[in-house]
């Protein structure tokens, strides 16, 4: 996860055509970056910067050299329309600020998910739209505030519904209309009450996300771990899912151990960020999609048989490579014959077993990013000194001063004027300046709820911070006493509920 940068972007030039873009890479990195026209395009060959492998020096080191002089894509972002501002995206269209986010239209601030339309603020959330801050979700519409929840329509401020219409503060409820904690109301006194409830207004909204981020957790009991439609899989947040050890947060995965955030993986292990396309037989890979027999690879799309590559597309074959498209039997970006190259390669491999390099994902001195640039730190926090011990390297706060906020938000949503598009914003939480785009304004109206005063960055800490960790611990079921594993430790207070009783309280 330290060579993956998702959310830290900067501006720069592109190397090649000399226009202003937006880079996972500031200005001062070691090699080139190009934009998406120049990257893509037919202007320069990722081949003119092989380099002829020598066995007497460490694969790393060489890969390291190859690292610094090879161009490198400003932003992972493919066949997407109107979406600069995205990254590690692919085929988006009029989205801003979203990541890990493929096939989706007109969204903003969104995090790993898939065909989504006209969302706001979200985390895995899939086929859904017109939604708000949502969670761990599928195929909801209208709703706002919502986690582990599925084919639910206007619901609001909910945990683990399925097949729910109208409910609102409601928690672990399958095919139920108009109910507010979980109680049973008219249709005419739901509405009356929701009005009550006056959510346009800041305030208000904002005690309705207390509610549901602390108050819904503790008052009903909760699952050990959430699995949809899965056997034999160990871990949390698991749908369709078969033989997965160790496992989080994967969504069609079969026989895999050690993964994080897999969508469509297969026989494999020791990954994380795989999907949305299906990928097979892969080992230490990070970002990657649509890739069959792969090892040690980085950001690689729609590939096969790639070993200890990064940023290779439509590509095969290939063995320590850096930027290639269709490429194939390559070694450190230098074409060979087929021949030469199943030669070479297992004499490579040998070298590398010499060195202890074999096997082993690249190391930190590789990565193009400091630490808390990256995902890593997103997961694992550490301290600057503890990561320059570990021989990571680490970006200096910025000394930037943010602009201070001259804007009155007006308190309601019906009061805010289009002109608010206009001003600058400052994060009431961190103090970072931010922008209300006129898309977004037309979101909030439509939904009827109030301009966030936190920056998109807190707003995702909010809810990376309602996620279980990627841990399993045992403990005791809160209604048998049975000994069960869960991503609830210990110490937590929720009610956690064992697989048996949970079904019974919720359907019996």
């Amino acid at each position: 996860m330290s060579l993956r940068n998702e959310r830290t972007l900067y501006q720069r030039k592109c190397d090649l055509c000399g226009k202003n873009i937006i880079s996972i890479y500031s200005q001062d990195k070691p090699f080139k970056v190009y934009c998406q026209d120049c990257f893509w395009g037919d202007k320069w060959n990722a081949l003119d910067f092989g380099m002829k492998y020598d066995p007497n020096r460490s694969f790393f080191d060489q890969f390291q050299g190859l690292m610094q002089s090879t161009p490198r894509l400003a932003i992972v972002n493919k066949k997407s329309e109107n979406s600069e501002y995205c990254n590690y995206s692919f085929a988006n269209k009029n989205c801003y600020l979203t990541f890990g986010n493929h096939y989706e239209w007109d969204c903003l601030y969104g995090h790993y998910s898939t065909k989504n339309k006209n969302c706001v603020d979200y985390l895995q959330l899939y086929e859904s739209e017109l939604s708000y801050d949502c969670l761990f979700s599928k195929n909801c519409y209208n709703s706002i505030c919502l986690d582990h929840c599925e084919n639910c329509q206007d619901c609001l401020f909910s945990i683990d519904l399925k097949s729910c219409k109208h409910c609102l503060f409601s928690v672990n409820l399958r095919h139920k209309n108009y109910h507010i904690f979980n109680e049973p109301y008219s249709k005419e006194d739901y509405f009356k009450k929701l009005e009550e409830y006056a959510f346009g207004n800041y305030k208000q909204f904002a005690e309705a996300k207390r509610t549901f981020s602390e108050d819904l957790r503790k008052k009903f009991p909760v699952r050990a771990i959430y699995q949809v439609n899965c056997e034999n899989c160990e871990g949390d947040n698991h749908k369709n899912s078969k033989n997965l050890k160790y496992c989080f947060d994967c969504a069609a995965c079969e026989d895999c151990a050690y993964g994080f955030q897999m969508d469509e993986t297969y026989d494999s292990m020791d990954m994380t960020c795989m999907g949305y396309d299906r990928s097979e037989v892969c080992y230490q890979t990070i970002g990657c999609s649509g890739i069959f027999n792969c090892l040690a690879c980085d950001s690689c799309w729609h590939g096969n048989d790639l070993w200890y590559c990064n940023l290779c597309f439509q590509s095969k074959n290939c063995f320590g490579c850096i930027s290639l498209q269709h490429g194939e039997y390559c070694i450190l970006n230098k074409k060979y014959s087929k021949e030469e190259y199943e030669s070479l390669m297992p004499k490579i491999v040998e070298n590398m077993k010499e060195n202890n390099e074999w096997g082993k994902f690249f190391p930190p001195k590789l990565s193009a990013f400091n630490y808390n640039e990256t995902v890593a730190h997103e997961y694992m926090p550490i301290t600057e000194e503890e990561a320059t011990k570990k021989g990571y390297k680490w970006k200096a706060k910025d000394k930037r001063e943010y602009k201070k906020q001259e804007h009155a938000i007006p308190e309601h949503i019906k009061d805010v004027e289009k002109s608010i598009i206009n001003q600058v914003l400052a994060c009431v939480e961190c103090g970072k300046n931010y922008k209300i785009t006129s898309a977004e304004l037309k979101f909030y109206k439509g939904l009827g709820i109030p301009i966030p005063r936190e920056c998109p960055d807190c707003r995702h800490r909010h809810r990376i911070k309602l996620r279980n960790p990627r841990t399993l611990w045992k403990r005791n079921c809160s209604e048998c006493g049975i000994e069960i594993q869960t991503a609830y430790s210990p110490d937590r207070p929720e009610k956690v509920y064992c697989g048996r009783c949970y079904r019974k309280a919720v359907y019996e």
